[in-house]
């Protein structure tokens, strides 16, 4: 049997190409995220299952629900782009269950469960009761324990490294935000693990997609939220596919 090529995409509205056409969701954005344009390169079909607003956590159980609901290791033969995000965001098990697919409404396949935690951003006061109570304090420690987020942001990145390893599975890593702590022990214990022939500029937070293609000078005018544009992820495909070249981490 002839296996469907799949490109699975994860990661928040950066991987999801928000605001490219000053939506924050849409296919037009989706189909020319640097993601897409990455799986129109390979020959692969493109599944995109990044949210908006996701944290690490969120796009670390973006990966791993996929595969426990969907993978059929004899009909598909899979690739996977993550894109991590920011490590100060949190997101809180809640027993109210929320709605976040209306903020991601062309994702080509949801993760049901982000729906039963609520999302603490910095910038974000809360949209309900039990939000605006929490946030607050919070926000406190996400400023004091910066750190602590960080480390468990590279103990993600290592559980979907593991995991994919372990399903033989190409993938490729990257960072939309920067990590920028990296200088700490208990941090430089653990970076030794994660594979950087995987990992695109592992460790250098001025190539993180956003900041790095601030810096350089593009502007989305159609953006409110502080997302690129088209050109910029056109930019940023073409490294990718140059980093693939040298590495092979993603098949055709």
């Amino acid at each position: 049997m002839k296996k469907e090529k799949i490109l699975l995409v994860a990661g928040c509205s950066h991987m999801a190409g928000s605001e490219i056409d000053g939506k924050e969701d849409s296919t037009f954005n989706r189909q020319h995220s640097f993601g897409a344009l990455i799986a129109k390169h390979l020959g692969r079909k493109v599944i995109h299952v990044a949210q908006v607003g996701a944290a690490n956590t969120g796009v670390a159980r973006q990966v791993s629900h996929w595969f426990h609901h969907n993978y059929d290791p004899d009909t598909m033969n899979v690739n996977v782009i993550v894109g991590w995000t920011e490590p100060t965001r949190l997101e809180m098990p809640s027993t109210m269950e929320r709605n976040y697919i209306s903020a991601s409404t062309h994702t080509d396949w949801y993760e049901k469960s982000s729906d039963y935690f609520y999302k603490v951003i910095i910038g974000w006061e809360g949209g309900d009761e039990e939000e605006r109570d929490a946030i607050p304090a919070l926000h406190r420690f996400m400023a004091d324990h910066q750190p602590y987020l960080e480390y468990q942001s590279y103990n993600l990145v290592l559980q979907i490294q593991y995991l994919l390893q372990s399903k033989k599975i190409p993938y490729m890593m990257l960072n939309t935000m920067p990590f920028f702590l990296d200088d700490i022990q208990s941090i430089k214990n653990l970076i030794p693990l994660i594979d950087a022939t995987k990992y695109y500029k592992l460790g250098d937070k001025d190539e993180a997609f956003f900041p790095k293609y601030k810096e350089l000078g593009y502007v989305n005018e159609k953006a409110k939220y502080w997302h690129h544009g088209e050109d910029a992820h056109e930019q940023y495909a073409e490294e990718l596919i140059h980093f693939n070249k040298v590495n092979k981490c993603l098949k055709r």
